[in-house]
């Protein structure tokens, strides 16, 4: 089969589809790319866990010979980008793929294709649509406090996808912190599942306009983003994800507001000292200020005193990555911090928007 398509469509496809494909090596067949062509042309990846579908026009010159095919990603990654003509003809053969491109003639070696690993559909009657941007924007908010590391407990490796009426709720813990996010998004059928973290990391790099919307499908056992031309699908996480309500605070016996950018300011000086010693940086509320330390180590110490409006006094001490991390999400111009005691779930938000809400728990000071 012979096939034009545009260079820049087919450059992009593959930017995309690389999307999918392991950092870390699994089978040599699955660190390529499956082409396959009828009317126009379609490019798969997959990881075992995650899969793309990139669908492109093309006009078929010759629709005789070879259908599909495995290309080789790594190859391609770096020379479809410098490609200078409008337009590409790939000829497919059984062990090869010709490009043609202006006055340059390439043969890549190919892969059967009849040892890609099958791309699941996902066959379901639960689907609804987000707005593109403000999916991306709930997941950018949570996934963070997701556990990147290998867990016991496989469900803190996901993004927690709770739908509950017109209410979407995005959640994610490590066990140490929990970052909430909720949207309004119209009357949805009752829903949850847990999405790995890694597939909504390679969905916040899909391309999308401000118009788009993802449709969003759901089984038992896989979910399946539509946007455009891309599908990507990924396996769910099999787990019971934390009652999170009672995560919550809901009662404070102190409270707390500081300016989000000074006191990202502050943080951003004290956590250098933090990283070299505990890791660890001390929250001091007294008197309407603030007292930001790092404790003692080797390097020395850091002591920075903000403004800030509290009704008591009371210390805690906080992992550095992790508070930070949690207050650089508020979205309003002040930081409101909920607290029970020096040992209890500390609750963050924006005063005025109650849609992102982060728990942390202080840490018991070492002795």
């Amino acid at each position: 089969m012979k096939i034009k398509v545009k260079t820049s469509e087919f450059s992009k496809a593959i930017v995309n589809v690389g999307k999918v494909i392991s950092s870390k090596p699994i089978d040599l067949i699955l660190d390529n790319i499956l082409l396959q062509a009828n009317k126009s042309i379609s490019l798969f990846t997959t990881n075992l866990e995650q899969a793309m579908k990139y669908d492109l026009d093309a006009e078929i010159i010759d629709p005789s010979g070879v259908t599909e095919t495995v290309l080789p990603y790594d190859l391609l990654k770096d020379i479809t980008p410098k490609f200078k003509g409008e337009y590409i003809e790939l000829d497919l053969s059984k062990k090869t793929v010709e490009i043609v491109e202006d006055s340059g003639k390439f043969t890549l070696h190919t892969f059967s294709p009849e040892a890609f690993a099958q791309i699941p559909e996902v066959e379901s009657d639960v689907k609804f649509e987000i707005p593109a941007d403000i999916l991306k924007d709930l997941i950018e908010n949570t996934v963070f406090a997701a556990s990147k590391k290998e867990e016991s407990r496989k469900e803190f490796r996901g993004v927690y996808f709770d739908i509950k009426g017109n209410v979407v709720n995005l959640v994610a813990t490590d066990s140490t912190a929990l970052a909430l996010n909720t949207f309004e998004v119209g009357n949805l059928r009752d829903v949850n599942f847990i999405i790995p973290w890694k597939a909504v990391d390679i969905l916040l790099h899909i391309p999308t306009t401000s118009s788009d919307k993802f449709e969003i499908t759901t089984s038992e056992s896989a979910v399946k983003f539509n946007i455009n031309n891309i599908s990507l699908i990924s396996l769910l996480i099999n787990g019971q994800f934390p009652q999170y309500e009672n995560v919550i605070p809901q009662d404070t016996a102190y409270y707390a507001s500081v300016n989000k950018n000074i006191l990202i300011d502050a943080l951003r000086l004290i956590e250098p000292f933090a990283k070299r010693g505990t890791n660890r940086i001390v929250f001091t509320f007294s008197s309407n200020t603030l007292t930001l330390e790092s404790p003692q180590s080797e390097v020395g110490y850091a002591s920075k005193v903000i403004p800030c409006e509290t009704n008591g006094e009371i210390s805690l001490q906080f992992y550095a990555e992790k508070i930070i991390e949690g207050i650089e999400h508020v979205k309003d111009e002040n930081v409101f911090f909920g607290i029970l005691g020096p040992l209890h779930p500390v609750l963050l938000k924006g005063p005025n928007n109650s849609n992102y809400i982060y728990v942390i728990m202080p840490q018991k000071p070492i002795e």
